[in-house]
């Protein structure tokens, strides 16, 4: 991580709860960073879900919301970062470490960091940096920012890409798992375009957090 990316957090405000949703900003010194945290009943296990370039909370085809009704009922916390500068790379992995940190401090300490497009090279990077990451899943990722791939072993990487994918090609997942160490696997979804539109891409997800975080 660039040396001159520096942030800190200097409060936490909740929001309203909505169906098991809560809304939480983490004021630092860099600017206020949007969350929706969807609880497990027990602390321990989580997971951070990052958006692509254009940020937001949901993920490719509304995956992080459906993550959030299903996982907390298996144990598992989910996590939504929306960044506070979408495509500003940089600025988007202090947004995730800041989370990251938020999570280990509220007692969380398994977290596995999905990541979709931009939001992928976001997760390997912060994966290789947080010692509280166990796992780390790409989709459809860009292999820019991405470089730190062979550094995330021996935590698990799940690439996950759609071979219809007309923005990102499904070689930038087989680049990135060349370039990664094991454990290592890459899922490509004949038919399935960027926002892998498929309720295969949930139940590989769900499983690889219940087996993984």
């Amino acid at each position: 991580m660039d040396e001159g990316l520096t942030l800190r957090i200097t409060g936490v405000e909740p929001g309203d709860e909505i169906a098991g949703a809560r809304k939480v900003r983490l004021a630092t010194t860099r600017g206020s960073i949007a969350l929706v945290l969807h609880s497990a009943p027990e602390k321990g296990r989580a997971a951070l879900c990052v958006s692509g370039a254009i940020g937001g909370f949901d993920g490719p085809s509304m995956l992080y919301p459906h993550l959030g009704l299903e996982m907390p009922r298996r144990g598992i916390t989910i996590a939504r970062l929306d960044y506070r500068a979408p495509n500003e790379f940089g600025e988007c992995l202090v947004d995730a470490m800041a989370a990251l940190t938020f999570l280990g401090g509220i007692g969380h300490e398994r977290v596995a960091l999905i990541g979709h497009s931009f939001g992928g090279a976001v997760a390997i990077n912060a994966g290789t940096l947080s010692p509280i990451v166990t796992t780390v899943i790409a989709l459809s990722s860009q292999l820019a920012g991405a470089h730190m791939a062979g550094e995330l072993a021996p935590k698990p990487l799940l690439l996950i890409h759609g071979g219809a994918d007309t923005i990102l090609s499904h070689e930038s997942s087989q680049a990135l798992y060349e370039r990664a160490g094991e454990p290592k696997t890459l899922k490509i979804l004949a038919g399935a375009g960027h926002g892998l539109a498929d309720s295969e891409v949930f139940e590989l997800v769900s499983d690889w957090l219940l087996q993984k975080s």
